[in-house]
């Protein structure tokens, strides 16, 4: 049976404009040039590419923190945009409780005056709950469910390794029973000894809620712990996406197979030969014509400096989609 699609991703940009001085007219950096996706409920779809390709920018967009400058996107089949134009206050605050997001740094995430009890009951508090008790109660079994105890409820921030704190975050996160939970690099800030604990929680409670993540990283050996599906982000769009298995065993546009090559292993019949690619990311305030990685690619054709690639489904492949001119499609 085919999960139900939870969030749905149709173009999404997301542009800036950004001031060059008293003499010059204002320029305008594309961090979002277009992307589009599927998350079911109870799935993980990894976002992963080198810092500047627009993964932190998709991540506000899907927690409605910002708006897309144009295309369309929908949680639960609502649409974001009608639903915060046109539909009444209980609605809106429906849309919002439905995505919940975990960030990267654990120690900036929480307020430390506010006891750990008081932020995991605070969103429902918020969000209409008056009964003290009730609040109280939920709170401490969700912190329980994250493998924190009881006596930590009353204990502030400071009081917890940088491990705890991550899962007090992701508690608060689930407080409201989301539908989606974007985790933006949850485990980059925590020791290696810890990651793995961490992970495994998340994996425990997917399993127990059915929430869907849209987990962004660009660790990539983490990725392929966690993930179902990864899309592959480059200057502010996907350029291939497949289920995580096709993905890691055959990558196939050039990108991902440079990302793929440089992660490290202890496996040695795992391990890639190195591709390393020259150049610098090109800049979103002026995205080179055609194939937006011809600058850098190793295999670039004159026609991939002309024309840019539609993502596309690979012959034989439905599962999989690639924007290349250098692949069947």
């Amino acid at each position: 049976m085919i999960a139900p699609a939870v969030l749905q991703a149709e173009d999404l940009k997301r542009d800036y404009a950004v001031r060059r001085g008293p003499f010059r007219a204002a320029a305008t950096v594309h961090a979002l040039a277009g992307v589009s996706f599927t998350l079911a409920a109870g799935r993980t779809l990894a976002i992963v590419g080198e810092s500047g390709c627009g993964k932190s920018t998709l991540a506000r967009l899907l927690t409605m923190v910002e708006p897309p400058s144009a295309g369309r996107l929908r949680v639960d089949g609502h649409d974001v945009a009608q639903t915060q134009a046109s539909g009444s206050n209980a609605e809106r605050r429906a849309l919002r409780r439905a995505v919940q997001i975990v960030f990267q740094n654990p120690y900036g995430s929480l307020n430390p005056r506010q006891t750990v009890g008081a932020a995991l009951a605070e969103p429902l508090q918020v969000n209409g709950m008056r009964d003290a008790a009730e609040r109280e109660h939920r709170a401490r079994t969700m912190l329980q469910r994250v493998g924190l105890r009881d006596e930590h409820f009353g204990r502030y921030p400071h009081m917890f390794s940088g491990g705890q704190r991550q899962r007090i975050a992701i508690a608060r996160a689930l407080m409201l029973q989301p539908r989606v939970l974007v985790l933006d690099e949850p485990v980059s800030a925590l020791d290696v000894s810890i990651r793995a604990q961490v992970l495994n929680l998340l994996a425990e409670l997917q399993d127990a809620f059915g929430v869907a993540y849209a987990f962004i990283s660009h660790d990539l050996s983490v990725v392929r712990h966690v993930a179902d599906e990864v899309a592959v982000m480059y200057l502010g769009r996907i350029v291939e996406q497949a289920p995580r298995d096709v993905l890691f065993e055959a990558p196939q546009h050039p990108y991902t197979q440079a990302l793929l090559s440089a992660t490290p292993t202890v496996d040695r019949a795992a391990r890639r030969q190195r591709i390393v690619l020259k150049g610098e990311l090109p800049s979103p305030l002026r995205p080179p014509a055609g194939c937006p990685f011809h600058t850098r690619c190793p295999e670039a054709v004159e026609r991939c400096r002309a024309e840019r690639p539609a993502l596309r489904p690979i012959p034989d492949e439905p599962a999989r989609t690639v924007a290349c001119w250098l692949r069947p499609g």
